[in-house]
Formats: C-alpha cells, sequence, structure tokens
C-alpha cells in the first residue's frame, strides 16, 4: 500500500500509528479517508498537542525571564572582593553591629537594631584590595549619600589601582562569648525571635591616605566601644595603644553578614555556637533557626 493512498483509519488506532512508527505524512488531514467524526477527533487531538507545547514553551520563557531579572537585580546590589559577595551600601554601616537588610525591587534599605556589648576588644584583619570600575561606582554613590570629602584618584589607564580597606572581624570566638552573655541578653533574644537579624562581619571602606595608612601599617586593630552605642577602631604596637578611628570619618560602600548558628547545651539552653556568611551552612547538628534547635521531649521517657 502506498502512503499516498486515502486511507481510513479509527482516531485512536491512527494517533498511535503516528507517535509509534513517526509517520509524520500520516498527520496531514488530507492523506485520511474517515468519518466525520474521527476527522473532528484527529483535529482536536491536535490543537490540543500543539496548545500543550505552546504553552510548556511559554512558562519556560517566562521562567527564565524571571531567572534573568533575579540575577539583574542581585548583580547590581552585590559587589565581589576577593571572591566574596558583598551588598552594596550607601549607609555607613558600622563593624559588629546587629541589624536587618530589607530588599526591595530596585533598592536596599539597611537597618540598625542592636549594638551588642563586647566584653573585650574584638580583634579586626585589615586588608588592602584594589578598586575596579564596580568598586568605584559604589564608592561614589555612597560618598555622595555619605558627604565625605574623601577623594579617590582612579585612572582606568593607570596601574597600580588606588586601594580601600576591607575590615573583617577576625576573633570570632570572643564575638559568641559576648552575645551569649548576660549583658547581652536582649541582643540574644532579638537574634533568638528574628530569623532574618545578622551580624555585620565585613565592611568595605575608604578613608583618607593618611587614616588607612594609620590601620594597614598597624600591628593590631582591635573594635571597641565608646561613648553608649558606637564603635571604634584603635591601633596598637608593641601592645600600647597608637590610634582611635571613628568610621564617620570613611566612606562605607560594601558590607557581608553572617547568621547565627543555633544549639541546644546540656542545660536545655539555646546558645550561639557559630556565625556563618549569609550563603553559608551551619554545622552539623546546629540550626539557622533557634526553634529548630530546640529538642522536644519526650516525656513516655520520664
Amino acid at each position: 500500500m502506498h502512503l499516498n493512498t486515502p486511507i481510513a483509519v479509527h482516531s485512536k488506532n491512527f494517533l498511535a500509528t503516528a507517535f509509534s512508527g513517526g509517520c509524520q505524512n500520516l498527520w496531514h488531514p488530507s492523506k485520511i479517508q474517515s468519518s466525520s467524526t474521527d476527522k473532528i477527533y484527529f483535529e482536536l487531538s491536535l490543537k490540543k498537542s500543539l496548545f500543550f507545547k505552546y504553552k510548556h514553551l511559554n512558562l519556560m520563557i517566562k521562567y527564565s525571564c524571571i531567572v534573568l531579572l533575579i540575577a539583574s537585580f542581585t548583580s547590581c546590589r552585590t559587589l565581589s572582593v576577593q571572591q566574596e559577595r558583598q551588598m552594596k551600601t550607601t549607609q555607613n554601616i558600622q563593624l559588629g553591629t546587629i541589624g536587618v537588610h530589607k530588599n526591595f525591587m530596585l533598592e536596599q534599605d539597611y537597618n540598625f537594631a542592636a549594638f551588642p556589648q563586647f566584653q573585650h576588644p574584638i580583634k579586626v584583619q585589615v586588608n588592602g584590595v584594589p578598586f575596579n570600575k564596580a568598586k568605584l561606582k559604589a564608592f561614589e554613590n555612597a560618598k555622595r549619600t555619605q558627604n565625605k570629602s574623601v577623594v579617590v584618584k582612579y585612572v582606568d589607564s593607570v596601574k597600580p589601582k588606588p586601594h580601600f580597606l576591607k575590615l573583617e572581624i577576625a576573633d570570632r570566638v570572643a564575638v559568641l562569648k559576648s552575645l551569649n552573655s548576660e549583658a547581652n541578653k536582649d541582643v540574644f533574644q532579638f537574634l533568638q525571635t528574628k530569623s532574618n537579624a545578622h551580624l555585620v562581619s565585613t565592611i568595605s571602606v575608604v578613608f583618607d591616605a593618611e587614616t588607612a595608612a594609620k590601620l594597614s601599617t598597624a600591628q593590631e586593630v582591635f573594635l571597641e566601644h565608646t561613648g553608649i552605642n558606637n564603635y571604634v577602631l584603635k591601633t596598637y604596637d608593641t601592645n600600647k595603644e597608637q590610634h582611635s578611628i571613628h568610621f564617620s570619618e570613611g566612606v562605607v560602600f560594601g558590607y557581608q553578614t553572617s547568621k547565627a548558628c543555633w544549639k541546644e547545651n546540656k542545660k536545655r539552653q539555646l546558645e550561639i555556637v557559630d556565625f556563618v556568611e549569609s550563603d553559608d551552612r551551619c554545622p552539623i547538628d546546629t540550626h539557622r533557626l533557634a526553634k529548630k534547635a530546640k529538642k522536644k521531649i519526650n516525656y513516655k521517657n520520664f
């Protein structure tokens, strides 16, 4: 039998043959000699098949657009600093504070919540990082908002590039001890109830050349309290205090946060046992959410 010869088929058998045998010519209505019911069934099945194919394609396109938009907005609000992701900011955010950032579609706002009472000075690591165009733009935006006169001389064709400072909390054990202490009871409870609260563990900041040199060349730099609710950076050489530097002297344009990891101790009390960067997982047997760290009591064992 030739394929060009009109044939009579039952609708279900015809569709099964078309799908299984791959005979594309059979799909053409001119090849079918059948009852009107079979023709209608064929046309409806074909339309239904095409409808679901196009619907699926449409959903895939929409999903891809959403993913691209999210990636675009995320890249517009973040910086890569020494292979770590920082959030851009135009606020003079202080290292060591507790807060919450609120994300909007086109902008981001940061809300300070608390200044923990550190029992001892917290050691800070200082690194100089060269500017690029993206970081320079973030700095210029922050500089305008913070109304500072700090100047960065950047020429695209000239090397080496000017540097900014990456300040990072180095002694996290001291931070943990302080946050678990009675002196920070309110801060501890805030972190326990607010799952989106975090510690500002790293900032990118630009000071004038003289101040930056003091921080970069110091043997040790510590984060310490000053006033009622404020922090200051203090430099030390041979265990002697040399300089006190306020965050307000510089322009902060990026920051990284760390979230608490919770665990229940032997007394069935919650403790903060670690801090991890916002994108990282907590260690085994610890939890990001305090309520998940609370063990359920099995009263049948009593």
